[in-house]
C-alpha cells in the first residue's frame, strides 16, 4: 500500500468518526431539549437565576 493511499485511508477514517460523533451530539441535544419539553434554556439565564431558570421558574423574591 503506498503512502498516498494510506494518507487517504487514514483522513476518510477521521471524516467518519467526525460525522459520527456530529450525530451523536445531535441526537443529545435532541434527548435533552425533549427532556425539557421542548423548551431551549439560555446559558445568560442559568448564570443569572441559577438552576431554576432551568426548569422555569425565574423567581423574584
Amino acid at each position: 500500500m503506498s503512502k498516498e493511499m494510506m494518507a487517504v485511508l487514514v483522513f476518510g477514517a477521521i471524516a467518519v468518526v467526525a460525522i459520527i460523533m456530529l450525530v451523536r451530539e445531535r441526537r443529545g441535544i435532541a434527548e435533552r431539549k425533549a427532556a425539557r419539553g421542548g423548551r431551549e434554556v439560555d446559558v445568560g439565564s442559568l448564570i443569572a437565576f441559577g438552576s431554576a431558570a432551568g426548569q422555569g421558574k425565574k423567581t423574584h423574591e
